[in-house]
């Protein structure tokens, strides 16, 4: 059996561990208000400040030019074609096409985290042909992922400029190893389309 504590001992005790559990319950209460404060503490003093959150998005009227520094050592997009004239009668089968990134040096890795590069196909039923639609980096995939640090800036600098590429044929043995190609929609008397797609087919 336990020895009793002293009374007075036992009582001082029981105020420390008070104390500590009402400290503890202010430490969140004042954390989020000194983050609500802190923002601000510039304003309120005369300090412009020099951060606006969030970030406005900026739009161009056409693609910036990229900077020196960013080198593709890969062609962009060498087996594109132009997007063919579609018939009328045409039915245009539309598929999800989704596979892990960095696939190619990784496997299914980054599958099992969801990290995923998707794309879209198209197939004309009247001539049988095979389309992909895909997004993808101007500067290959390691510069678009991870930053650079140059002495001259601040900040981490990307180079990250991506762009469309639309070719013949689907690379089915890519798409089905690891991840996905799977036919989603069709598309039926493009005479009738009132869609933005249309205007892609």
């Amino acid at each position: 059996m336990a020895p009793e504590l002293d009374t007075a001992q036992g009582a001082k005790m029981r105020r420390g561990a008070g104390a500590a559990r009402g400290r503890a319950s202010w430490c969140p209460a004042v954390a989020l208000l000194w983050l609500a404060a802190v923002p601000g503490w510039p304003r309120a003093s005369g300090v412009l400040s020099r951060r606006h959150w969030p970030v406005p998005y900026k739009r161009f009227d056409s693609r910036p030019k990229p900077d020196p520094y960013c080198q593709a050592k890969y062609t962009f997009c060498p087996t594109g074609s132009p997007i063919p004239v579609m018939e009328g009668d045409d039915d245009i089968e539309v598929f999800r096409l989704q596979a892990p990134v960095w696939e190619f040096k990784y496997g299914d890795l980054l599958g099992h985290l969801k990290i995923m590069h998707d794309a879209i196909g198209f197939r004309s039923t009247l001539t049988g042909k095979n389309y992909t639609m895909e997004w993808y980096e101007l500067f290959q995939l390691g510069n678009c992922t991870f930053p650079h640090l140059r002495p001259e800036m601040d900040a981490p600098f990307w180079c990250n400029q991506g762009a469309a590429c639309f070719f013949e044929g689907i690379d089915d043995v890519h798409w089905k190893e690891n991840g996905t190609l799977v036919k989603v929609a069709t598309i039926s008397d493009l005479t009738q389309v009132q869609h933005p797609l249309r205007s892609l087919l």
